[in-house]
C-alpha cells in the first residue's frame, strides 16, 4: 500500500528535520511578510523567512512523488514544518543546557560547501543579500544545527542498538545504493593550446601531440612520455588520473576513454584546453559492493537514523511542557497549539 504524500513527509521530518535548511530554494523569492516570526519557543523566536524556506524545499521534494499538493496537503506540510522547527529549537535549547557549543570546523566546512554552489564569491554574497540573510545569520543557523547534531549523538546515538538482521535487511532492500559503476584507470597526456592563440602556434601544439602519438605507437612508455611532454597537472605522476567513473570527464572525452580496452591508447582529441591522449590501464566492471564491505557504514547510518527518531520523540515530550506561542497567519493557521 502506497503512503500518502503527507505521510511520506512526516517520515521525512524525522529523517531530516534536524538539518537546518539555511537558504530557500534558489530562483524563488517570497514577498516580505509584515510579521518576521512565526512562533516563539520559550522566549526564542522562529523566523518567518527560515520557515518559508523550509516549507518551499519540502514542497518541492514532495512534488517529485506525484501531482501538485492540494490546499489541505499544503496546510498539513506547513503545520508539520512548523512543529519540526519548534522541536528542533527545543533540542537546541537542551543542547545549550548541556554545555554543547557549535563545532566551528563543521560550520566552516558547510559554508565552503555552500559557496561551491555559486560561480564566485560575489554571486554567493549577492544571493545572501537577495534572501535578506547575512553571513552572520547563516553561521548562526549552521551553528545551531551543529549543536543539535552533537546533542543527538551524545544523548541518543550511544544508546540505540542496531542488529545484524536490521543491517542485512537494509542492504537487501537498498542494493542500488551499493552499486559500483564501471571504472577505468586512465593515464593522460595534455599538450596545451588556447583558442586565443595564433593559428601557427596552435598548429605547433597539434603537431607535438601527433608526434607524441607516433612515439607511443612505436612502443615508447606512456608514463615516461607524459613526464617529458605533458602540460597536464598529473605530469609528475606519469599522467595517471587513477580510476574514474562515467560523468567525471567531458562527454567528448568520456565517449572515447570508456570505449578503450586495457592497454589501448586513444587518437589525438582536441578540446578547448588543448590536445589530449589517453591510455586505459585497467577496467573494473559494474558490480554490487559486498555486504561485508559496507556493513559498518550501514550500521552507522541506521544508528544515526534511530537516534534522530529517539530525539524527535524526546522533543515531542518536551514540547508539551514548553511555552510556545504561534502567530496566526495565512500560512500557519492550522499549526498545532500547546
Amino acid at each position: 500500500m502506497l503512503l500518502s504524500r503527507v505521510s511520506v513527509f512526516r517520515i521525512m521530518v524525522v529523517m531530516i528535520g534536524f538539518i537546518a535548511m539555511v537558504l530557500p530554494a534558489r530562483g524563488e523569492v517570497k514577498k516580505p511578510q509584515s510579521v518576521d516570526k512565526v512562533a516563539i519557543v520559550n522566549g526564542v523566536p522562529i523566523e518567518r523567512g527560515e520557515f518559508d524556506g523550509e516549507v518551499l524545499n519540502i514542497q518541492k521534494t514532495l512534488l517529485g512523488f506525484a501531482k501538485p499538493l492540494t490546499c489541505n496537503q499544503v496546510a498539513s506540510v506547513q503545520t508539520e514544518v512548523l512543529e519540526s522547527m519548534i522541536r528542533r529549537e527545543i533540542l537546541y535549547q537542551e543542547s545549550r543546557k548541556s554545555g554543547i557549543k557549535p563545532d566551528e570546523n563543521a560550520v566552516n566546512k558547510e559554508i565552503e560547501t555552500l559557496k561551491k554552489q555559486f560561480s564566485n564569491e560575489t554571486e554567493y554574497k549577492n544571493e545572501l543579500s537577495r534572501r535578506s540573510i547575512t553571513e552572520e545569520m547563516l553561521r548562526s543557523r549552521l551553528g545551531r544545527s551543529s549543536s543539535v547534531q552533537q546533542y543527538i549523538e551524545r544523548q541518543f546515538a550511544k544508546k540505540v542498538k542496531v542488529t545484524d538482521t536490521e543491517i542485512m535487511a537494509y542492504y537487501g532492500s537498498h542494493l542500488d545504493l551499493f552499486k559500483q559503476m564501471l571504472q577505468v584507470r586512465v593515464s593522460h597526456i595534455l599538450i596545451q593550446s588556447d583558442s586565443q592563440w595564433e593559428a601557427s602556434r596552435k598548429q605547433e601544439a597539434r603537431r607535438k601531440a601527433e608526434q607524441a602519438l607516433k612515439s607511443l605507437k612505436k612502443g615508447q612508455d606512456f608514463a615516461a612520455l607524459a613526464r617529458e611532454q605533458s602540460d597536464g597537472p598529473t605530469r609528475t605522476d606519469g599522467g595517471d588520473l587513477g580510476y574514474i567513473k562515467m560523468g567525471q570527464l567531458e562527454k567528448q572525452l568520456e565517449s572515447v576513454v570508456f570505449s578503450l580496452k586495457p592497454g589501448e591508447t586513444s587518437e589525438v582529441i582536441e578540446t578547448g584546453y588543448g590536445f589530449h591522449l589517453f591510455k586505459v590501464i585497467d577496467r573494473k566492471p559494474e558490480t554490487i559492493l559486498a555486504y561485508d564491505n559496507v556493513k559498518e557504514q550501514i550500521q552507522q547510518y541506521l544508528v544515526q537514523e534511530k537516534a534522530k527518531q529517539e530525539a524527535d520523540l524526546h522533543a515531542k515530550t518536551l514540547r508539551e511542557k514548553a511555552v510556545v506561542e504561534i502567530f496566526p497567519g495565512e500560512d500557519i493557521s492550522s499549526a498545532k497549539r500547546p
